[in-house]
């Protein structure tokens, strides 16, 4: 006698943007992520091996972009399309969740979904396809609380000072939902730009403007370095960009440092001697770091150790690394947060997805 099948419930994208587009659902989300890591560093999540397909170490897929691709998240005009697959799950936790999320030409061109499974039955009961949001999301909320607990004074604050500024190194998708999250946790509105082309900048100006920031563009990466005590990375560079000269003082003091696009073997968007001159080094998943993130050179070229690397979810904990504030002598420090994408995100966004979905639908 053959079953009747049960399908799964399927969420389209505008049904998930619903969701996700409040500001509630932005500082939920930063405090849900902000736990969801100091359960997966204290041994309470359970993430699988990353899976990543069309990038070394493994064979290019066989389509490849070309010049007429339109993000400095293209880190050389020729974006190699790739897919990766992130899954995991809380202990005791309902469900578990596998994340497919892809990219391709023309650039940018997000694909994805997230996948929700039964941990009791094993059994698929909802399929997000949210076409890379969730991703992009749960990535920008990352950089808020990195923002959050190790941002200088000066970006607290609504005045026009000295180093009131962030600096964002490109000009992509990401690059807007970093600022976006940002404006959740800091109150400077002041940012300065590098992008690859002056088109991308021009565009990326006007459209940040229209979301109430103040935005100039710069020359160079390394004039970030001089004058903005916020700096975050979001470009998918294979060689540094913001590069270290030890005869050279005039790196803002302090500075916190955001690095998102070093997510995959390879990639690297800073200088590794800029990581070995840093008073602070933290990582989403320190393991991970020294295979497929920023400080994956820096480790390889023995500047820095790894047990200096401090772990996300054992940084919060720990009060006294955070960002002293007190209003008296400023923290001076260098600190570098390493953001190489964790499953926990995947499946704290996801999970806070599916509640929104299941208390709509609940009878009031």
């Amino acid at each position: 006698m053959t079953q009747q099948q049960s399908l799964p419930s399927i969420v389209t994208l505008t049904e998930i943007e619903e969701i996700v587009s409040t500001d509630s659902f932005a500082l939920d989300l930063i405090d849900a992520i902000k736990k969801g890591f100091v359960s997966y560093s204290n041994g309470g999540f359970n993430a699988c091996p990353i899976q990543t397909m069309g990038a070394p170490p493994m064979a290019p897929f066989s389509g490849r972009g070309n010049s007429n691709s339109s993000s400095d998240d293209d880190d050389d005009g020729n974006y190699q399309a790739q897919t990766c697959v992130k899954s995991g799950y809380v202990t005791g936790a309902s469900h578990y969740v596998i994340k497919v999320a892809s990219g391709g030409h023309p650039f940018p061109n997000n694909s994805g979904l997230m996948q929700l499974y039964s941990q009791s039955t094993g059994k698929l009961e909802t399929i997000l396809l949210d076409e890379g949001i969730l991703t992009e999301l749960r990535t920008a909320a990352v950089g808020a609380l990195a923002a959050q607990l190790l941002a200088p004074s000066v970006l607290m604050t609504e005045n026009n000072g000295d180093g009131c500024c962030v600096g964002m190194l490109g000009t992509g998708i990401q690059a807007r939902y970093q600022l976006q999250y940002l404006a959740h946790v800091i109150k400077c509105r002041n940012v300065k730009v590098w992008g690859k082309t002056k088109e991308n900048v021009s565009t990326f100006i006007k459209d940040m403007t229209a979301e109430g920031w103040n935005v100039s563009s710069v020359d160079t990466p390394q004039d970030l370095l001089t004058s903005c005590s916020l700096i975050v990375t979001t470009t998918s560079s294979r060689e540094p960009l913001l590069k270290y000269n030890a005869a050279d003082n005039s790196i803002k003091h302090p500075l916190h440092i955001t690095c998102i696009g070093s997510d995959a073997t390879g990639k690297m968007e800073l200088d590794p001697k800029l990581a070995a001159t840093a008073d602070l080094l933290v990582a989403d998943c320190s393991l991970q770091t020294a295979e497929r993130g920023e400080f994956e050179d820096a480790l390889k070229q023995q500047l820095v150790e790894l047990d200096s690397v401090v772990e996300l979810g054992k940084f919060i904990e720990r009060e006294e690394l955070h960002r002293k504030r007190d209003g008296k002598d400023d923290d001076c420090r260098l600190t570098i947060f390493d953001s190489s994408g964790v499953a926990v995100q995947d499946c704290v966004i996801a999970a806070m997805v599916n509640e929104a979905l299941v208390q709509r639908e609940m009878p009031l």
